[in-house]
């Protein structure tokens, strides 16, 4: 007996402590009342907080929660939240939450006087009144005039403690009319509950019909609707929240012909279909238009107008033209193989950022390899077809890609590449065909060139001593140790521009290898663009041929080496470039005695001498035309008297747009591209009115 002696006083002390807890509860304790002697509610019971009741304005609002509610809005842990006053509907849970806040953390902000006119006398009506339930105990509340200080502030009086004064936050939220506390969410399923989803406009009908849990479909194609599309569509119900609430009979009037009509049919078939139309504009928001939610509970908001725009979604760009649902951060390997094995297949798996190569060798990618999987599996991923249908009947297939997603698998089957440059993909997911060209074939085929490193000459560090430029103006360039000189054509000061391209060549990234071989497709002739790097050893020296443009860039291949890559159209416009020095038309600032200026052959009146020699000591041009003379008669002569009893230099201008001009020097035999914007000073008169 005596060994459960504790044991039964400790029940008997709980039994005792649930006693007063429970004959407690409807009353405020003196440790609630210490904790919160300085807040506007001496009790808070956050949890027990069923119901608050707030009247004013001749308009009552009673909002109810109800804690048996458990649904997909994120409010079953502590019930749904519903106004039941003036009307009946489910409430705004962050406006309600919002308004519990409020009060919870409302203090006071100063205590008053004994026997102040606060307008809380029983002569005196409140400006609101009200009571917030706590289980079985009610805290009553008014709230009197306006207080002088703070701004904004209130006299408030909570059950029967003194009055006090409140902020400008809480009288604001008393005084909120039921509009603030009404739901905003129009769309009463969430996207992924939905198993079709139709809009109809004009003579237009779309409809997505549920493919899998991730998936849609076009209904009455079977093909899978765009991840981009619909993505869009949800955007667009997203955005349909309520900025105001039109009358009932604005609601009725202004959606009685609809601009666009909605119609959502959840998976679960125990719940009815949404049908929503959206109207003309909203009376007092002309940046909103009206929606009216007619099943299956009836609401009208205002929401902004946009969403018309975004759901009136064009047929033709719902269907998925990429291969593949998973964006590239989605795919966590990737297999491609060919039939027969030759080449041999390949196969990526994700590791941290980048990826690990199973085959056809299991091994870990180096840096540069790795980043070339990463862009591999990027261009995959952002194919996009040049046209889809429905598949039907059987498909000849040369190999196929595979990627994982989790536990997802999905497949695109390879067919053969035409004499046309196209070819069809089969993916398997929807049947669909893809009508696709040779560039986006060629990602989903293994080859050599698959996981090559990024960089035109693939590692080689040599640094080229002489570079012979066979794009349009034949040039060559020596380095004897002091940086490139132009050698040929001779007489010319050098443009230090020649060391970006020389970089870009030898170690700047291009976009990807593409093919293994020159098929005869990249736009590659004898006599075209190119670039011959010698290396001060003499040995192996490489050549650059530019080809057609395509796929982003321009193709490009490396004699004597195999394999196709894309790289910018910016390499190739350095390969063009004439590396004659921009800096042939400016004159040291020291050495300018004086600057004339005719324009139209006539002088003009120039800014002051200060400013002529900032402006030709500044002369550059943004490229080398050609190495001629400048075609035409100038408009625009400058003359340069120089120091030292040297020869004055004349600069002659022609106009070619507003913003251009081509100049010559005298005694040089080339034509440079200038902005009109450098020339502008020379043209400024001392008064700053313009020549």
């Amino acid at each position: 007996m005596k060994r459960h002696a504790t044991t039964i006083v400790l029940v008997v002390l709980a039994l005792a402590l649930g006693v007063w807890l429970w004959v407690d509860r409807d009353r405020v304790t003196e440790g609630e009342r210490k904790r919160r002697e300085n807040s506007a509610f001496v009790v808070w019971r956050r949890d027990e907080v069923t119901r608050i009741a707030i009247r004013h304005d001749d308009e009552t609002i009673v909002l109810e929660r109800d804690r048996a509610s458990n649904d997909k809005r994120g409010e079953g842990k502590e019930g749904r939240w519903r106004m039941t006053s003036p009307r009946e509907e489910r409430a705004d849970p962050v406006a309600v939450e919002r308004l519990l806040s409020t009060l919870e953390l409302a203090t006071i902000a100063r205590k008053v006087a004994a026997g102040a006119a606060v307008g809380l006398e029983p002569s005196a009506p409140p400006r609101a009144a009200g009571a917030v339930t706590m289980g079985s105990l009610e805290v009553p509340f008014v709230l009197g005039a306006p207080s002088p200080q703070p701004e904004g502030s209130s006299y408030f009086r909570a059950s029967d403690a003194a009055p006090i004064v409140v902020s400008k936050e809480v009288t604001t939220a008393l005084l909120a009319p039921s509009d603030t506390y009404r739901d905003r969410a129009v769309v009463p399923y969430l996207a992924t509950e939905l198993a079709r989803f139709e809009v109809r406009y004009g003579v237009t009908t779309i409809a997505l019909e549920r493919l899998d849990e991730h998936s849609f479909r076009v209904a009455g194609t079977g093909l899978l609707a765009s991840r981009t599309a619909v993505a869009r569509l949800w955007a667009a119900l997203a955005e349909m929240r309520a900025e105001a609430f039109p009358k009932d009979a604005d609601a009725d009037r202004l959606t009685a012909n609809p601009t666009v009509t909605l119609v959502l049919t959840p998976k679960d078939a125990s719940k009815a279909p949404a049908e929503l139309v959206l109207g003309e504009a909203c009376p007092g928001h002309p940046s909103d238009v009206v929606v009216l939610r007619k099943k299956p509970a009836r609401a009208a908001a205002c929401a902004p107008k946009d969403v018309v725009v975004a759901l009136q979604e064009k047929p033709d760009a719902l269907v998925e033209k990429l291969p593949f649902t998973f964006g590239m951060d989605e795919i966590e390997e990737l297999r491609l193989e060919r039939a027969g094995g030759d080449p041999p297949a390949i196969e990526l798996a994700r590791k941290g950022t980048g990826f690990h190569q199973r085959a056809p060798v299991d091994r870990d990618l180096p840096p540069a390899e790795a980043d070339a999987a990463s862009e591999l599996v990027t261009r995959i991923a952002q194919s996009e077809a040049r046209a889809v249908t429905r598949g039907g009947g059987a498909f000849p297939s040369i190999g196929r890609a595979v990627v994982h997603s989790g536990e997802r698998e999905q497949i695109i089957e390879v067919g053969a590449l035409g004499a046309d440059g196209r070819a069809t993909l089969r993916r398997v997911l929807d049947d669909a065909r893809l009508e696709v060209d040779a560039a986006m074939w060629r990602r989903f085929v293994p080859r050599a060139t698959s996981l090559r490193p990024r960089t035109i000459l693939e590692g080689d560090a040599r640094r080229p001593s002489r570079v012979i430029l066979r794009c349009g103006t034949d040039q060559e360039l020596v380095d004897r140790g002091e940086g490139f000189r132009l050698v040929s054509p001779a007489g010319y000061e050098t443009d230090g521009a020649i060391v970006p391209l020389v970089d870009a060549l030898v170690r700047g990234h291009i976009d990807a290898w593409v093919a293994d071989a020159d098929d005869g497709s990249f736009g590659f002739t004898k006599d075209g663009c190119h670039v011959v790097l010698v290396f001060p050893d003499g040995n192996a020296p490489v050549t650059v041929w530019f080809g057609a443009e395509g796929e982003g860039g321009v193709y490009v291949r490396v004699d004597p080496r195999p394999g196709v890559l894309v790289a910018p159209r910016s390499l190739r416009d350095l390969a063009k470039s004439i590396y004659v020095s921009r800096g042939s038309l400016r004159t040291q600032a020291e050495r300018i005695e004086r600057v004339r200026v005719l324009a139209e052959g006539k002088p003009v009146t120039v800014a002051d001498a200060s400013t002529q020699r900032d402006t030709m000591a500044a002369l550059f041009a943004d490229r080398v035309v050609s190495l001629k003379k400048p075609e035409g008669a100038p408009d625009l002569v400058i003359e340069v008297t120089v120091a030292e009893g040297g020869p004055a230099r004349r600069i002659a201008c022609k106009s070619i747009s507003k913003t251009e001009r081509h100049c010559g020097l005298d005694g040089l035999n080339a034509t440079f591209s200038v902005a009109e914007s450098r020339l502008a000073p020379l043209l400024i008169a001392p008064d700053g009115g313009a020549r």
